[in-house]
């Protein structure tokens, strides 16, 4: 066990290592650690820049880590970063430290930075009686809704502690740390798979509703009938898609109640036939996403009265990341729980799903709870004088 914790402690110090001297330095990185997994693999892009996906077909053929928004546009792309060097594990890392210390970046286009709208409750009200009105009518079945809330932070906050932290305290999520020019630096503990492919297997999972996790253990949870309805509704999306791609033999799990931090969930998960749909990857993935969990069903209905209701700019919230066709497996998850660094500080995202039975202050308060998931970390996480200043990441 000592052993063990001994090459833990190595790992995290060297990858801490590496990315000082990325973020210092505006070098393309991402590291990230697995869901159940305790060691941090690191991506470093030095040797040109991280490109840009145009097509479907331009992820299945992809080999990197690919972030891509909620709404892909001129503005805001799928982006993917191929690894010039790859750390994982405890190697030692001064030759590469050594190198990139050599590294001169491109400046980057200049860029006007777009304020960052915050919903007030009453705005949020109204926004969530439109789309009830709209549920009312029969045109759409359930949309999410997001907002953006601003933590400032004067001095700034050293970025590598943080996600030592969340890594620590998140074991079970997807927790990344990424710089990519174009994209900002972003930050966040997805609980949420959208598509694992290892060998033979892929797996996709269904999760909505939500509720706080108090004291009661996890069997104890009851579910009321507005999060059982964002649940069938979400599930059965995933079936008609994996349908659709010919995947009529999948195994499915679920519901059941699924921990995240602070909340819980409710969770169905379906393991299928991998040969069926890599061929296919990025049509798949086009399909899945946005799922009802961070868009809404009719889907493109739903985007839509999305775009036009909410005023912030989703950029990468309720997009994808993740590793793609490293050593054989993907490892996709929605970005949710995330944040970006802006220059006022982070910039916390969070939805709520709603349908016809929706009010609007337990949303807000829903939203709430998920952009605290990571607010309680930024205030406990101490000032460094060396922390990354936040005007390099507001692109």
């Amino acid at each position: 066990m000592i052993v063990s914790d001994n090459i833990e402690i190595q790992n995290i110090k060297f990858c801490n290592k590496l990315l000082q001297v990325c973020l210092e330095k505006d070098i393309p990185c991402v590291a990230y650690q697995m869901p159940g997994e305790s060691t941090i693999t690191t991506l470093i892009q030095y040797k040109r820049a991280p490109r840009r996906l145009i097509s479907s077909n331009d992820l299945t053929e992809a080999k990197g880590f690919v972030i891509a928004p909620f709404d892909p546009n001129e503005s805001c792309s799928s982006i993917l970063l191929e690894p010039d060097y790859i750390h994982s594990g405890n190697c030692p890392v001064e030759e590469i430290i050594e190198l990139l210390q050599k590294y001169f970046p491109e400046p980057e286009k200049e860029t006007t930075p777009h304020a960052i709208h915050q919903a007030t409750l009453a705005e949020f009200t109204a926004q969530v009686e439109a789309i009830k009105q709209t549920i009312s009518e029969g045109l759409i079945n359930k949309v999410v809704l997001s907002r953006i809330r601003v933590d400032r932070c004067s001095e700034g906050v050293d970025l590598v502690p943080l996600f030592d932290s969340l890594c620590q305290s998140y074991p079970g999520a997807f927790v990344y740390l990424l710089r990519i020019p174009g994209v900002g630096c972003w930050m966040g503990a997805s609980p949420e798979p959208l598509l694992l492919v290892e060998g033979d297997l892929a797996k996709t999972t269904s999760i909505a509703g939500t509720q706080v996790m108090g004291n009661s253990s996890l069997s104890e949870v009851v579910w009321k009938a507005k999060e059982l309805d964002e649940q069938e509704i979400v599930t059965g999306y995933i079936e008609t898609v994996l349908r659709t791609f010919g995947v009529t033999a999948f195994e499915k799990s679920g519901p059941d109640s699924y921990r995240a931090a602070n909340l819980v969930h409710l969770r169905t998960q379906f393991d299928f036939d991998a040969s069926l749909i890599k061929p296919v990857l990025g049509e798949f993935v086009d399909a899945l996403q946005p799922t009802p969990s961070v868009g809404g069903l009719p889907k493109t209905e739903a985007k839509n009265l999305l775009l036009s209701v909410e005023k912030h700019n989703r950029e990468y919230y309720s997009g994808f990341l993740g590793p793609v066709n490293l050593e054989d497996k993907t490892a996709l998850f929605v970005n949710l729980r995330c944040m970006k660094v802006v220059k006022e500080g982070f910039a916390l995202f969070g939805g709520a799903g709603i349908t016809k039975g929706s009010v609007a202050r337990r949303e807000w308060d829903e939203t709430t709870q998920k952009i605290m998931t990571l607010s309680t970390f930024v205030t406990s996480v101490k000032k460094s004088l060396k922390s990354y200043e936040f005007s390099k990441t507001g692109n």
